[in-house]
Parts: C-alpha cells; sequence; structure tokens
C-alpha cells in the first residue's frame, strides 16, 4: 500500500501518540503530499498497513482512551502518554511535586487533573464544627478513574473549579519528566492541593516534608491569590499555616494567618482520632509525630 520510503515518512510524522481528532488534524497537514484527496481514508490505509496502530487503554471504572502512535507506547515516556491521553488537563499532585523537586522518590503514579465547573455548594466558612468533625473522622475517598499504562498508573483526579487553571503554568526544559509546555501546577498551587487531598501526594508526613523542602521556594503573594480563587469550603490555611510554621516558616505562616485567621477547630487530615494533638494556635487537630515539635 506505502512504499518503503513513504513508510518511513510517515512514521516519523505519527511517532507522537495523540487521539483521534489529533491524529485528523496531522493527516491533514500531509495530505497534500501523498495520492489522497479524503483524510479518512489516509487514516484508515495508515491502519490498515500498520504504519499507525491504535491503543485502547481503559480505566477501572470502564472508561476507555484510544490512541494512535506509530511507535509502540511501551518504548515512549509515560508523561507524554498520558498528556496525549488528556491533552488538554495539567499535570498534578505527586506528578507536580516531583516536577518541583520537592521529592526525591520517583513517583510510579502519574496524576491528571480533570475539571468541572463547580456544582452549588455552601458558602466558604459557613461549614460549623460538627459537619467538620463527620467528615473527616471518614477516611479519604479514592477516584477509580485509573489507567494502567506499562509499570505506571494515570490516575485522574477530578476536581470543581471556579476559575479554571487557577496556578497551572506551562513546563520548561530542562525537565526530563514532562513533555515541554505541558501544563503543570505551580509550587505554591502543588502544596496546596498535597494539604487538600494528601492521599493522592504520598500521605500527610510526606506533605509536612514538601513544606520543609519548600523553603525559599514560595510566593506567598502567589499562594494566597491561588487559594481565594480556588474558594474551599473547608479551612485548608489552618493545615497550610499550620505546617509552613512546623517547617520553620514563620513569615509565611503569619501572611497565612493574618489573612485567614482561624475561626473554628479543623483536622489536618482525613480519618482524624480522637489520639490526636491539638494545635491551639491554628485550632488543628493532627497524629503526633507528624511534625518536628522542638
Amino acid at each position: 500500500m506505502f512504499s518503503k520510503s513513504i513508510k518511513n515518512k510517515l512514521s516519523e510524522h505519527f511517532s507522537t501518540p495523540v487521539r483521534y481528532k489529533h491524529m485528523q488534524g496531522h493527516a491533514e497537514r500531509i495530505i497534500e503530499q501523498t495520492r489522497y484527496s479524503i483524510v479518512g481514508n489516509l487514516i484508515h490505509d495508515l491502519l490498515e498497513d500498520g504504519v499507525v496502530n491504535s491503543y485502547d487503554i481503559t480505566a477501572k471504572d470502564g472508561k476507555t482512551v484510544t490512541l494512535y502512535c506509530s511507535r509502540k507506547l511501551d518504548k515512549l515516556n509515560p508523561y507524554a502518554i498520558a498528556q496525549a491521553m488528556f491533552p488538554k488537563e495539567y499535570f498534578c499532585n505527586l506528578s507536580s511535586i516531583y516536577y518541583h523537586s520537592l521529592t526525591n522518590q520517583v513517583p510510579k503514579a502519574i496524576y491528571i487533573c480533570y475539571e468541572k465547573k463547580p456544582a452549588k455548594r455552601k458558602k466558604v466558612n459557613t461549614v460549623n464544627n460538627n459537619e467538620l468533625r463527620r467528615a473527616f473522622i471518614k477516611p479519604h475517598r479514592h477516584t477509580k478513574h485509573v489507567y494502567t499504562l506499562n509499570n505506571y498508573k494515570v490516575i485522574v483526579v477530578e476536581r470543581r473549579a471556579r476559575i479554571s487553571g487557577s496556578g497551572v503554568v506551562e513546563s520548561h526544559p530542562p525537565s526530563t519528566l514532562l513533555p515541554n509546555t505541558s501544563r503543570v501546577t505551580c509550587i505554591e498551587r502543588s502544596l496546596i492541593d498535597a494539604v487538600v487531598s494528601p492521599q493522592y501526594n504520598g500521605g500527610i508526613v510526606s506533605v509536612y516534608t514538601y513544606f520543609r523542602n519548600a523553603r525559599g521556594m514560595l510566593n506567598m503573594a502567589r499562594l494566597i491569590k491561588i487559594y481565594r480563587q480556588l474558594d474551599f469550603v473547608y479551612p485548608y490555611s489552618q493545615s497550610i499555616g499550620f505546617l509552613l510554621d512546623r517547617a520553620d516558616m514563620s513569615k509565611h505562616a503569619s501572611v497565612i494567618y493574618k489573612n485567614f485567621p482561624p475561626e473554628r477547630s479543623f483536622y489536618v487530615d482525613h480519618d482524624a482520632k480522637t489520639s490526636w494533638v491539638y494545635d491551639e494556635k491554628w485550632k488543628l487537630y493532627y497524629p503526633a509525630g507528624l511534625v518536628n515539635e522542638d
């Protein structure tokens, strides 16, 4: 169907994994250089002749993503594959934490954030103490939107956002982890997300370590701006201020305290226990041994 030399050129052109819509765009850019006049016919023959292969990737919840590529997926950077699976979304949680060098542990899970418009909910800071306690004595929820990809898992986290893409930036070289110009949460947003969802960030003990590793790297004006835009119902600012304090960033913590003075008791994590220690300044319960008590 295609000569060997043409096959090689086409294989190079389609060497990046893409969804079908983007494959159509790639085909449209080269169709004038071929004998074809209809994009669908060109794509059909590319698949028929094995120049391009299709790969179905199915999640635990049954959702399937199909990618098209001339190369085998197990030979490619899994982060590039994840970006191809969700080209409009952005890297978050532990993927961002690792990207910003806040941990040396190489994660085997890739986290992607899928944003939805917020549903109607309670106004910020209107949740009473009993509601907070009922919510935080329960364990964390875990998404089932998880794909297995070679030796990695691609975990898609759904978030509702009043302002889309708050605290999201483009990745830049010399990163060997993320594809160039892919989208990723900035360091301030990454730490906020880690406090909100420690189950997707290695656990609350690891989150404390990330704060310690972030010393000298934070822009508090940006952090405050992003936090306000995220418009949380629960007072995660208390956890953020507490962790900043215990990570020897008292000046940063005082900025949080000034902007978001604690009003009610809160919990640093879910699955809260009666044995947890209480910090009077931040009105926060936390597990003993979590932070340096010196």
